[in-house]
């Protein structure tokens, strides 16, 4: 069983840990975390989730996301994270946070990161099942996936506010 420890609004650590399927207390907050991957091309890695319908978002393209498990901080869930999905190791200096929200009502504070990154698809390795596509997009392939429903709905305002804006950027 997973352990989180819980934060406050100002994202202090509060000393409270509790499993991950107990309820979390009204002010009381975990973290997660999410990872976009960019490459030089400005096109953005999505992963497909697997049909496992125990998982939230089945088959739908996701970015890597995950929990930060009591006494972890966010850039050691964002390795892990990276590392048990697509089976890349990325070191500290390769994790850029754009953005720290808390999230109500849903007791999570979320914490968003950009790794800017060359990756072959051969490379990728879908470690831990949850994972079993890859795939590089352009903005106008974003799009369509947006408007066709092939994204998870919740990750839509992310990236409108944090992805669009990177693969609009020229150099």
């Amino acid at each position: 069983m997973n352990k989180w420890d819980l934060y406050d609004q100002n994202f202090n650590n509060t000393g409270i840990t509790i499993d991950e399927t107990e309820e979390i207390p009204d002010g009381k907050y975990h973290y997660s975390v999410n990872v976009w991957i960019l490459n030089s091309k400005k096109q953005l890695l999505l992963v497909r989730n697997t049909l496992n319908y125990n998982l939230h978002y089945p088959g739908f393209w996701n970015s890597i996301n995950g929990n930060v498990l009591s006494g972890e901080t966010p850039v050691d869930a964002c390795k892990k994270a990276i590392n048990a999905k697509i089976g890349i190791k990325i070191g500290d200096d390769e994790l850029n946070k754009i953005d720290t929200k808390v999230r109500d009502p849903y007791h999570y504070i979320y914490e968003t990161y950009v790794v800017y990154k060359d990756i072959e698809l051969q490379e990728i390795h879908f470690i831990d099942n949850t994972k079993v596509q890859a795939k590089w997009i352009d903005l106008k392939e974003l799009y369509n996936m947006i408007e066709n429903g092939e994204i998870a709905w919740v990750l839509i305002p992310r990236i409108e506010e944090y992805i669009v804006p990177l693969m609009k950027e020229t150099n």
